[in-house]
């Protein structure tokens, strides 16, 4: 009776399980975009931190609201899965967050806020286990309903975070053009290094270029680019363009508040070349 009784137990439990995984499934499924159906953006843009505090998260609103002013239909999404905190720095309300949209209960256009500079912002998820934790499949999922959102923004701005996770490497696959910020500490460009190795070596298609945040002139974040081009190419195979760079002073970091400065500042040297940047990913989305 004892194994009878067991047996029933783990049937019960097998079927449990089951019926997760088809709720799951089914989730996924009723937000899928249908195939052929939905046109893919212009431009998909991700951005990533060679370490924490280098200031990717404020290159990638800054970029966005600059890409929006420059008539793209701009959505800025938040997929740091350690500082998901876009929504916070930006002030829009989390009323859906990624969280929602991995677990299948929100779509991403159904995620999607109004934010600064008439840009569309998907706030992060709430804690590291909403990404950590979520399916292969529902990260797939996510990606692919980005390369559908061509109707609602023809420019989207990724803020993949520092984390050489799946989903970033996901987004690295997926994006037209992948932005590594980098300041000029050995850390950073250590990090930076990693990083690449780590989420694209060996993967001719990914296009790859560098901003140094933070730096003194043009001509150290040169030398920045020169260390870490040769260091990618002769280890990695990579080639690594060089973007851009933001000069210290205004922007600050990436620890303290998110500065809108292409608003509050458009004439600063920092806004400026943010601006350029913009500019010159823009050119064949236009």
């Amino acid at each position: 009776m004892f194994w009878l009784g067991f047996q029933a137990r783990e049937t019960d439990a097998n079927m449990d399980d089951q019926a997760r995984a088809l709720r799951e499934l089914m989730c996924l499924q009723s937000v899928a975009p249908a195939s052929g159906s939905l046109a893919r953006p212009k431009l998909i843009i991700a951005v990533s931190g060679a370490r924490g505090g280098v200031g990717a998260t404020t290159v990638a609103v800054n970029l966005a609201v600059v890409l929006a002013r420059r008539g793209l239909r701009t959505a800025l999404v938040d997929a740091d899965p350690y500082s998901g905190d876009i929504a916070l720095r930006c002030g829009v309300q989390e009323h859906c967050t990624l969280a929602d949209v991995l677990s299948g209960r929100r779509s991403v256009r159904e995620a999607l806020q109004g934010g600064p500079g008439s840009v569309l912002v998907l706030p992060g998820a709430w804690a590291q286990e909403d990404i950590a934790q979520a399916s292969s499949a529902a990260q797939q999922q996510f990606v692919e309903q980005l390369q559908g959102l061509g109707d609602e923004a023809n420019c989207v701005v990724v803020d993949t975070g520092s984390s050489p996770g799946r989903l970033a490497r996901r987004l690295w696959l997926a994006a037209d053009q992948v932005v590594l910020v980098s300041s000029a500490e050995v850390a950073s460009i250590m990090g930076a290094y990693g990083l690449a190795k780590a989420l694209a070596a060996g993967n001719k298609q990914i296009v790859l270029g560098l901003v140094v945040n933070m730096v003194a002139d043009v001509d150290q974040a040169l030398r920045v680019h020169g260390r870490l081009a040769r260091a990618c190419f002769r280890f990695l195979g990579l080639s690594l363009g060089m973007l851009g760079y933001v000069p210290l002073g205004e922007q600050g970091g990436g620890e303290g508040p998110c500065q809108l400065l292409v608003l509050s500042q458009p004439e600063s040297a920092a806004a400026q070349q943010i601006q350029r940047l913009a500019d010159a990913l823009a050119a064949p989305a236009k």
